[in-house]
């Protein structure tokens, strides 16, 4: 069988990743592995467009495509997501409609399901049969009980696509398309004081650039607007990991980029992110943006903001991004204000001003919303793998975890758990537990009867 890998590491063959796609060469040596690297070659792809005909020749004399990729914030490195975007623009859909598909990640396993959604949502938007996702943890190739599981996921790809039998799709089309928005001037400007408000977008033209006026004219003083499309950005995240030490990137005082992160969002009080949908995502050039944060690393650097979305396009029918969204604002422990689609332009303009007033109202407040499991979880997995085998190389990580209190394992605590091992020793004796169990609920609320005649507001 031929099959098509399209690597997804901006690191092209030197990534952890395509050392899976090469135990798998190694070991159906009875199949042709076609190997591009179109995210490590975006910018030769983009332009050459015989370099972008070569890869969709191949992939339309293939029977299967392996998407082959590291995770970078919650998705794909941007250079792949412009690929993608690519197919569509250049009407290459038919190269890998009835092909069958799987994907294949690496990653520390934060938010790896996202990025399998993602995929798996080309995948039917491409009308491909996709077999199934195997997301490896880094180290996983060092496991022989792994490396057997990998084997057996390509096998069980393999079976799929010689059947010849049909997949169901996971996600429908996305096809309803916003009507056009006119927004009216704002009645009542909300005064921002001494809060700071920057909105930043990726085009101030359209139902998206009506949105992000509309919301500028409804705040005193109008916030600043920077438009990513026309910042100075070299280019996308190059999983160099030069950050980790000392969060020294490999384009510092080459762009703008970082100068205006550093001096313009991380010193807002109220940040608002605007895109549109391409595709599965917002666009490729707002992933380069959230790629290139990463010269922070896995630290913090919007805790305590007032974070809001403006997003042009059917959000209501892509719940994986506005998990990521959501997500986003968790891990970041800011304050997740609202997200406002252009799905319902006639209720945009008392939206915007929702938006608005409540960013500043809570930005007065100082108040950010109890983080979910995605918030919780995600930061659970960086403090885990970052105490431990991540330290080598991001250093600069554990300093700030360290500083911050991030390394809060239970082991930190151990007259706590002295006093834990005791109790649940003496509660299970089973008369003890006979006594406890009818009064359980008494005791469960035992320790927050005097908290609740605490007065706060006087």
């Amino acid at each position: 069988m031929r099959i098509t890998v399209l690597g997804g590491s901006p690191k092209g063959p030197v990534s952890v990743t395509m050392q899976y796609v090469e135990f798998l060469r190694t070991n159906f040596p009875e199949h042709e592995f076609i190997i591009h690297q179109p995210a490590h070659e975006i910018a030769s792809v983009e332009r050459d467009q015989k370099k972008f005909d070569v890869i969709i020749g191949d992939v339309r004399s293939s029977s299967a495509v392996l998407w082959a990729f590291p995770l970078y914030v919650f998705t794909v490195c941007s250079q792949y997501q412009r690929f993608i975007e690519l197919i569509g623009e250049r009407d290459c859909s038919s190269a890998f409609a009835g092909k069958y598909s799987a994907a294949l990640s690496t990653s520390i396993h934060f938010f790896d399901h996202t990025a399998h959604n993602y995929i798996r949502g080309v995948s039917d938007d491409l009308g491909m049969n996709f077999t199934g996702s195997f997301s490896a943890a880094m180290d996983d190739l060092t496991k022989p009980a792994m490396r057997r599981n990998l084997v057996s996921f390509f096998e069980n790809t393999i079976a799929m696509a010689s059947s010849g039998i049909s997949v169901a799709r996971a996600y429908m089309p996305i096809v309803s398309k916003p009507g056009i928005y006119v927004p009216e001037a704002p009645a009542v400007t909300v005064k921002t004081g001494a809060k700071k408000t920057v909105i930043v977008t990726d085009g101030l033209e359209g139902n998206l650039g009506r949105m992000v006026a509309r919301v500028a004219g409804a705040m005193d003083p109008s916030p600043e607007i920077i438009d990513i499309q026309t910042l100075d950005i070299k280019g996308g995240c190059l999983g160099c990991l030069r950050c980790g030490p000392a969060n020294v990137c490999a384009y510092t005082g080459k762009d703008a980029f970082i100068s205006m992160f550093r001096e313009k969002v991380m010193k807002a009080d109220i940040v608002i992110y605007a895109g549109e949908m391409k595709g599965r995502h917002l666009s490729s050039r707002w992933k380069m943006f959230l790629d290139r944060s990463f010269f922070n690393t896995h630290q913090r650097v919007l805790p305590g903001k007032q974070l809001a979305f403006l997003v042009s396009g059917p959000l209501s029918q892509n719940f994986n991004l506005r998990q990521v969204l959501t997500a986003y604002a968790e891990w970041q422990n800011a304050n997740l204000v609202d997200i406002v689609t252009d799905e319902s332009p006639g209720e945009l303009d008392k939206m915007l001003d929702g938006l608005a007033a409540k960013a500043v109202v809570f930005a007065e407040k100082n108040y950010v919303q109890p983080i979910s499991f995605l918030g919780y979880a995600g930061m659970k997995v960086f403090r885990d793998d970052i105490y431990s085998d991540l330290r080598v190389i991001f250093q600069a990580d554990h300093r700030v975890y360290k500083k911050n209190g991030v390394f809060d394992f239970p082991h930190n605590h151990p007259f706590r758990n002295i006093f834990i091992a005791i109790f649940a020793a003496i509660a299970s004796i089973p008369w003890v537990s006979g006594k406890m169990m009818p009064n359980m609920r008494k005791f469960m609320i035992m320790p927050y009867q005097h908290l609740v005649k605490i007065r706060i507001r006087q």
